[in-house]
């Protein structure tokens, strides 16, 4: 029988510690192989390499972006996690909150990932800071429709 108290409490920790040291592979320990990977503004991802691109992509955009787990719940194998991400945008502060759902295997690996969070401020954000808008186009975030049409 799965002590699922022990596996939330250690995915949250591996979380946490992603989240306040992010790099594209802060998470392989977490992640499943084949790990199925759903946020705002990104189009579906899949498997550890596809997150380590996408956070190699946000990073470049927002170097500083760390994240702090606000609160969590979990029941069986189901997680949510609650977390505050924050960064600076072309020299202003840029925060905002997100929920993660996460599924859990019995050992602890995040097998799907969805990720919720209002996408309007930070888009608003960026498109309010025209001198981030290079960098932003530059890291393949943006815009999305033409950024991923050229990775063909």
């Amino acid at each position: 029988m799965t002590d699922w108290t022990a596996v939330h409490e250690k995915a949250v920790a591996a979380f946490a510690e992603g989240w306040a040291r992010p790099r594209p592979q802060a998470w392989d320990a977490l992640l499943a192989e084949d790990v199925e990977l759903n946020q705002p503004m990104v189009p579906p991802t899949r498997g550890r390499q596809g997150w380590g691109r996408e956070a190699e992509r946000l990073l470049g955009f927002l170097p500083d972006l760390r994240g702090v787990v606000l609160s969590w719940a979990g029941r069986e194998d189901r997680l949510f996690i609650e977390l505050r991400l924050s960064g600076t945008l072309r020299g202003k502060p840029l925060a905002f909150r997100a929920v993660d759902e996460l599924w859990l295997n019995t050992d602890g690996r995040v097998t799907r990932r969805d990720s919720f969070f209002d996408s309007m401020p930070v888009a608003m954000a960026v498109a309010g800071r025209p001198g981030a808008w290079r960098a932003w186009w530059r890291s393949g975030l943006g815009p999305l429709t033409g950024r991923r049409r050229l990775q063909r």
